[in-house]
């Protein structure tokens, strides 16, 4: 990821870094209030923890409504970073569908959240779960797991817990993509062995949720991204001191970035991402989104 979405961090393909090979990213609209859940059609693509990301076809929604609901379609524009997005308003409260383990390409539907597992060569599984999801992998290239809202927004808020365990290369982080102009970012809390992105594109830091985090911005040029092969800048706040729990207030960044230049555009996703990179390990990961 530096990823790639549809490779990871599409760049990192949906998610992807630098990968190379384009897996499956989705376009996905949710949003729930109280228990509330509303999806819409996704359009899948992934991501890279080398940069590249992609994008393939696919599915369905559905829409369970039980108490007092508001739909995901509202329309917000916001200031500072100068994004415009249709905002879900995240998890239920309360999930009782079965847990869901993928081990090939697959995005799709799960406790209110949008998931999506991609990987280009090696052995893994994503376990969707009731409070979030878990991955392991080994013998990998490039693998990414996440879980989140489509297409999210600039006032998510996303708390998580995680046993994160990865032996080499590999980032824990809020993760996504925006259009107009085609961005992929990352937010990101823990890695493994190597920080991202390398010390390249520093233009700051900010301050938030109890930490410092660097501002870089950095570019791949004609690598797979959600909307196939392209040239787009990656924005990235990294955090100076690794944690495996706590709040990410996204706004924060994309408000930090927007006063450094670093425009963002319509949102595609605000997920939280496990990526592997050359690399084995696990995570389990609890996950509520706002």
């Amino acid at each position: 990821m530096t990823a790639g979405s549809t490779g990871t961090t599409g760049t990192t393909g949906t998610t992807g870094t630098t990968g190379t090979t384009t897996g499956p990213g989705g376009s996905t609209t949710s949003g729930t209030t109280g228990s509330t859940t509303t999806s819409g059609s996704t359009t899948s693509g992934a991501g890279g923890f080398d940069g590249s990301g992609g994008g393939s076809t696919t599915t369905t929604s559905s829409s369970t409504t039980s108490s007092s609901t508001t739909s995901s379609s509202t329309t917000s524009t916001t200031t500072a970073s100068s994004t415009t997005s249709t905002t879900g308003t995240g998890t239920p409260t309360r999930c009782t569908e079965a847990d869901l383990e993928v081990c090939s390409d697959r995005t799709g539907m799960h406790c209110g959240l949008t998931f999506e597992y991609w990987k280009d060569r090696g052995n893994g599984c994503l376990v969707n779960t009731a409070d979030g999801f878990s991955v392991e992998w080994s013998n990998i290239n490039n693998l990414l797991g996440r879980k989140g809202l489509r297409p999210g927004g600039k006032n998510n808020i996303v708390t998580y817990e995680a046993d994160y365990r990865p032996n080499g290369n590999s980032y824990l982080s809020v993760y996504g993509w925006t259009r107009n102009p085609l961005i992929e970012y990352y937010i990101v809390d823990s890695w493994g062995n190597w920080r991202p992105p390398g010390g390249e594109g520093f233009v700051g830091t900010v301050s938030s949720d109890g930490g410092t985090y660097d501002i870089y911005k950095t570019q791949r040029v004609n690598q797979p991204s959600i909307d196939g092969n392209a040239t787009f800048y990656q924005f990235w706040s990294v955090r100076q001191q690794k944690r495996t729990s706590g709040t990410i207030t996204v706004g924060n960044h994309f408000d930090a970035w927007g006063k450094q230049g670093l425009t963002l555009g319509t949102f595609y996703e605000v997920s939280l991402v496990v990526e592997g990179y050359q690399s084995s390990g696990s995570a389990d990961v609890k996950l509520s989104i706002e």
